[in-house]
């Protein structure tokens, strides 16, 4: 797995579920973990099985696009190359020789399509629904994203989202894993991607439900203090002008997850981020945040939770 798994997994939910200002993402701990942290705890390991990581190549190489990431030379270079190599050996044997080009810009929009059921290209092609749709054929496309619906008509794009789904072979050879060297380049645009999601999330206005206990648990940080929703949302915590303005002041709430399996109530999960907080230390050993600015922090994450909740 890779931290890139996570936050394309983020954008995938956002997309394909078409979400909007007041909709929530559970978890999405991708977005806040120290990336540097996560590759060093990995020794800029991975392993990944292909077709994961050819989404991630393309995604990634798209988002750099999207976001003007400036001096990334050395990591666009690497990305197309990989891309290369990878898309030959899993889709390229399937196929007649020279026929299509299976870009990294092709593999893309074909994945732009994952919105959309796998049913509607089927004959290798987009096929549009009827004229008089039922209920399901109202949702068998995605009909807010990609904004260019055409893309569905273009051949190249239609046959990978069809090899994708139905080829055996392509499944087969995609499966398999591989174990991957993570260059400092790489980690570098990575960083800018997850900074520049947290952002675009905060002005969508999706919000975050946060489960410290859970969090702990199931991601790469084993200490409450370590939980990125302080990164996230640091409103009331710090009086640093600073500090704020360069917070990306996230829309976020706290929650308990699963109660029973984690052992624990909403009351605790407040609580721990209060003690944790309250005992974390500067260099020079004194206090990192006062108490009085973690229970105003506190209450406007509970304000926001509000806010964010189902209820009328």
């Amino acid at each position: 797995m890779d931290i890139v798994d996570g936050l394309r997994a983020i954008d995938e939910a956002i997309l394909f579920l078409n979400l909007k200002c007041g909709d929530r993402l559970g978890h999405a701990l991708a977005m806040g973990v120290d990336v540097d942290a996560w590759y060093q705890g990995k020794a800029n390991l991975i392993l990944i099985n292909r077709m994961n990581y050819l989404d991630n190549l393309a995604w990634l190489y798209h988002k750099i696009r999207k976001y003007r990431i400036r001096d990334c030379e050395d990591a666009v270079h690497s990305i197309c190359k990989r891309y290369d190599e990878l898309i030959k050996i899993v889709y390229k044997q399937v196929i007649p020789q020279n026929e299509f080009v299976f870009s990294i810009d092709s593999y893309y929009d074909a994945w732009k399509l994952r919105g959309d059921a796998p049913e509607k290209y089927k004959e290798k092609e987009f096929v549009a629904g009827n004229f008089y749709p039922d209920e399901w054929e109202n949702c068998a496309i995605n009909e807010e994203f990609p904004k260019n619906y055409r893309i569905r008509y273009d051949k190249e794009v239609s046959l990978l989202y069809y090899l994708y789904h139905y080829n055996r072979n392509v499944k087969r050879i995609g499966d398999e894993m591989m174990e991957v060297h993570v260059n400092p380049s790489i980690i570098r645009v990575v960083k800018q991607v997850q900074r520049r999601m947290q952002i675009e999330i905060c002005e969508r206005g999706i919000g975050i439900e946060t489960n410290p206990s859970s969090n702990c648990v199931i991601g790469s940080f084993k200490r409450y203090d370590l939980h990125p929703i302080k990164d996230w949302y640091n409103y009331g915590l710090t009086s640093d002008q600073k500090e704020q303005d360069t917070c990306p002041q996230l829309m976020v709430s706290i929650n308990t997850d699963d109660q029973g399996v984690f052992n624990t109530c909403l009351e605790n999960e407040y609580a721990y981020l209060a003690l944790a907080l309250e005992k974390l230390k500067n260099e020079d050993g004194t206090p990192k945040y006062k108490r009085t600015l973690i229970l105003r922090w506190l209450d406007n994450i509970r304000e926001l939770g509000l806010s964010m909740s189902f209820l009328t």
